[in-house]
């Protein structure tokens, strides 16, 4: 055998020899080579800086209490970041648009709040576009944070152009970061106010010319912070190379098993897919309005993602309630509320959290304008408006034969408010008061509209339609609430209480937008049908509103408040020198009603 010859002297070798040492250390150490990342992120806020109440079960116990508020979320972010300086702050975008506080300040007080908290980068969402480009570009000046969208193209000269990128790289503990940002296209164009010198291009090829972009720069670990919604990020991961995780927002999804207390959730937290090479790609979202705040810890060894878990953090205020049995309202004392805590403190995805005083006294400078808000004169009525439930029945002394005077107004408002609309149906427990006549103010529009409802669209065949109608009154026969008697615009029918289920219902009229004529519904014709989320959910006996998703697929969250929407109509009104006033006969949705003769059936 031949022996090579080394042209290296021993010193040489010996360097040679540690060089190499410590070369194959560093691709073994855990210091080296794995980095560990908290990845804290929240999502479709919609300017709810304060507490909203929600409906817990603990321990098969209905409980009100508080849930979120931004004052809490900062201090739950801060909690989450003392430990971890291998950390990252994302906001998946719609940041804005859906309370006073935007009504009021414009994006100026979710600016503030955001930027005391800290944001490393925001995905545009489609709701940054529901004011136009210039109070978008106005939006981004105020923000201390990078706002991102790959796949938003810019005509040069345009307000916004320059005042956002496709992606920001950071670095955290030496290593760089690419996140890429993602806005959903048809919905921004169809629904919001982009102008028409901005594009929006695929969602998946431009994600995929960032990541090559970034894997040119030699960056291999990215994040996608999308605003395009959990089933679209799943179908997006699978279809792009090289990403490892994917931050979303727009679909409002809780995920992480929370049934135990009454939640429904749309899957595991975090969701695990896979991507176009085969690795895999954890994808979060944290629900909506600030009621959860996301922490999702992930190892990557080298470049690979290595692993991910987390939590989805429901942020919990300190005071539960429940009802006695005359219902009325409690507080939790002694021993009910400690059972209450203690389940609270043993579960990882609840926490009661107190507010970081920073944030709270800088929501105060706002939140007293809009108290002041409340009083703020929208418009007026000409005449008394009055609401009862069902057709026929008594309020007050007076009886309505065709039912609510203010429920259909709601109904045109809402149809108003959406031009995507053909229809508008509305459920009467959704409208709480009558409207008298004078003057509307805001408060009077959040107590006749008090819930947390948005505006949803439901593509749905003239059969169907029916079919919903039909079902809203079938639950009041069953026992349901008179609250789910149905009242509609663009839509009439006569209805015959005596009549068995299927057959209530009859002589339904559509009315096309542009020419204002009636004529029958039809059967096999699509229309877009505008309700509120609640029951477009198939809730409160609207049934078919819920099998007709489940079969082809979800209807359109607008995400439009549906207070607001009535507050903008009867602005709209009263800028055209128009007061509220009841439906001609010939536009209320109820063209004749046969009671029955049993009073005790509520019909």
């Amino acid at each position: 055998m031949k022996h090579m010859a080394y042209k290296y002297k021993i010193p040489e070798i010996l360097l040679l020899l540690f060089s190499m040492t410590m070369l194959w250390s560093g691709c073994n150490s855990d210091d080296d080579s794995r980095m560990t990342l908290k990845i804290i992120h929240i999502n479709d806020v919609h300017s709810n800086l304060d507490t909203s109440d929600i409906e817990l079960s603990f321990n098969g116990e209905a409980t009100g209490c508080e849930v979120g508020g931004m004052a809490r979320i900062a201090a739950k972010i801060a909690e989450l970041k003392e430990p971890n300086r291998n950390n990252l702050v994302l906001h998946a975008g719609d940041a804005v648009q859906g309370t006073l506080y935007y009504t009021l300040f414009q994006g100026q007080a979710d600016a503030d709040v955001m930027n005391a908290i800290g944001f490393d980068a925001m995905a545009i969402g489609n709701h940054e576009f529901d004011d136009g480009d210039e109070w978008l570009a106005e939006f981004i000046g105020m923000m201390d944070t990078p706002l991102i969208s790959a796949n938003i193209e810019v005509s040069t000269g345009n307000v916004l152009d320059g005042l956002f990128s496709p992606y920001v790289v950071t670095e955290v503990s030496g290593e760089k970061i690419g996140i890429i940002g993602l806005t959903i296209a048809g919905k921004t164009m169809n629904s919001s106010q982009p102008s028409s010198n901005i594009y929006f291009n695929d969602e998946v090829i431009s994600t995929q010319a960032a990541v090559n972009e970034l894997k040119d720069q030699g960056i291999g670990k990215i994040i996608v912070l999308s605003h395009y919604g959990y089933g679209n990020a799943q179908d997006l991961a699978a279809q792009v190379t090289d990403i490892d995780i994917i931050v979303d927002g727009d679909s409002h999804t809780l995920l992480g098993d929370f049934s135990a207390y009454g939640l429904e959730s749309s899957g595991e937290y975090p969701t695990m897919v896979q991507n176009l090479d085969g690795d895999t790609v954890c994808v979060v979202q944290a629900w909506e309005y600030g009621k959860v705040l996301g922490e999702l810890n992930v190892t990557f060894l080298n470049d690979v993602l290595e692993s991910c878990s987390g939590n989805p953090h429901l942020i919990i205020g300190d005071t539960f309630t429940r009802q006695d049995s005359e219902g009325y309202d409690y507080t939790l004392e002694g021993e009910e509320l400690a059972t209450v805590q203690a389940i609270i403190d043993s579960e990882p995805k609840l926490d009661i959290t107190a507010d970081d005083e920073y944030l709270a006294a800088i929501i105060a400078t706002y939140s007293s304008q809009v108290d002041a808000l409340g009083e703020t004169v929208i418009g007026w009525a000409n005449e008394d408006l009055l609401h009862n439930r069902v057709p026929d029945h008594e309020y007050n002394g007076v009886t309505l034969p065709f039912g609510s005077d203010i429920a259909p107004i709601v109904a045109k408002a809402f149809y108003e408010q959406d031009p995507n609309a053909d229809i508008c149906i509305q459920n009467a427990g959704g409208v709480r008061i009558s409207i008298f006549e004078g003057q509307l103010t805001y408060d009077t529009a959040y107590t006749l509209l008090p819930f947390s409802n948005t505006l949803f669209e439901i593509k749905m065949y003239g059969s169907e339609i029916k079919q919903v109608l039909e079902d809203a009154i079938e639950n009041i026969v069953q026992g349901g609430s008179t609250g789910s008697f149905p009242y509609c615009y663009a839509l009439k029918y006569d209805v015959d209480t005596t009549q068995p289920y299927g057959n209530r219902v009859y002589n339904l009229e559509f009315k096309d937008r542009i020419t204002k004529t009636y004529s029958n519904l039809q059967n096999d014709s699509m229309y877009v049908v505008v309700t509120n989320n609640y029951i477009g959910a198939g809730k409160d006996g609207y049934t078919t509103f819920a099998t007709v998703q489940q079969e082809r697929g979800e209807g359109t969250d607008t995400y439009l408040d549906y207070a607001l929407s009535f507050v903008n109509y009867v602005k709209e009104l009263a800028a055209a020198g128009e007061g509220l006033k009841a439906l001609p006969y010939e536009d209320h949705c109820i063209k004749s009603y046969i009671s029955t003769e049993d009073e005790t059936d509520n019909l």
